[in-house]
């Protein structure tokens, strides 16, 4: 019974590493430690099978009992059934992406919030300082001031509900939503360098935003979807008005109107245990029709609002196109964001 079940969990590891699955469940920098766990549970599967066939090597230990296997079979069956359960459970039951019922429960990050974070650490930090390959905050090291889309009603989140719901405010729109701001944009990579270099948010996130404002139209993906959201947010006023293309899954908040959703993505820093939301809100006159959880791609323009006094960029949508789920639905922070 042992060897069968050591067997039935090395199985079950390696169909998760050899189609590709096991990213459902941990995030890929910890996809290492399932290598080496898979080799060890090869191993001890092989010593165990080896036992059972040709009987236990014979040697003294002072262990007494410790070692003797259960012998009753109510016993035997507790013991083995801890361990048959879960086994059974990864072998029967499907392997299902996490989505709005989750994001429900979590709240969903508009725009990040990091920037946020970064704002309050480049403020207390004199111009001309070093912050040069400053990496990504990790997404459970948000503060208690990154503001989520919980409760699209209420007051004081990033997404709020005005007389058109959230991410509208009762003030006017900027002229940002002209896309005026890029109108006259430098064409060398020197001054697009120096218009983002200004506010003192680093390096890192001064490479990922030349690299975006290069782009005629914006195509954030995989790679670069959170620590683009950030760099957006840090530099909204810029990328107002800049087009944008990205793809995530359809969610809603009770106080959303029917021509606005959340195309939103699930990062994972460890396991989908910890995962967290985050996105973008589309506003489109057709957003009705898109059911929630599909996966749609986006494209449209970046609108800056004026939100509790933060600058919020929302995505007017031009297109949008029905795509299927991403093999890895997940998102991940990639400190390499902005290399070629």
């Amino acid at each position: 019974m042992r060897s069968l079940i050591l067997l039935g969990f090395t199985l079950l590891l390696a169909d998760l590493i050899v189609t590709g699955r096991l990213s459902h469940y941990l995030a890929p920098r910890l996809h290492m430690l399932s290598y080496v766990t898979v080799a060890i549970l090869a191993l001890l599967t092989a010593v165990s099978i080896r036992q059972a066939v040709v009987g236990p090597d014979s040697y003294e230990c002072d262990c007494g009992d410790a070692h003797k296997v259960p012998r009753s079979p109510f016993t035997a069956l507790v013991v083995y059934g801890l361990f048959a359960l879960p086994l059974v459970m990864g072998l029967v039951l499907p392997d299902k992406t996490l989505g709005s019922a989750v994001a429900e429960k979590r709240g969903v990050t508009l725009l990040t919030g990091e920037g946020k974070w970064v704002q309050s650490v480049g403020s207390s930090t004199k111009p001309g300082s070093d912050q040069a390959g400053s990496p990504a905050p990790d997404a459970n090291a948000m503060t208690d001031g990154t503001e989520k889309a919980k409760g699209a009603g209420e007051t004081g989140n990033t997404t709020v509900s005005g007389n058109g719901g959230p991410g509208r405010s009762d003030a006017p729109e900027k002229a940002g939503d002209s896309g005026s701001p890029n109108q006259s944009a430098p064409q060398t990579d020197e001054q697009i360098r120096q218009r983002f270099a200004a506010n003192s948010f680093g390096d890192f996130y001064t490479d990922i935003a030349v690299s975006l404002y290069k782009q005629p139209v914006i195509h954030l993906d995989d790679k670069l979807f959170l620590d683009g959201l950030t760099t957006m947010e840090l530099y909204a006023k810029e990328f107002a008005g800049k087009e944008l293309e990205t793809l995530g899954f359809v969610y809603r908040e009770p106080g959303f109107t029917p021509q606005q959703f959340v195309v939103a993505r699930f990062s994972v820093s460890c396991c989908t245990a910890d995962a967290t939301v985050f996105g973008i809100l589309v506003e489109d006159k057709a957003a009705s029709k898109w059911a929630t959880d599909s996966w749609v791609k986006v494209r449209g323009k970046l609108q800056l609002r004026s939100v509790d006094g933060y600058d919020m960029l929302v995505l007017k949508a031009s297109r949008i196109q029905p795509v299927k789920a991403p093999k890895d639905p997940y998102v991940y922070y990639d400190f390499n964001a902005a290399a070629p």
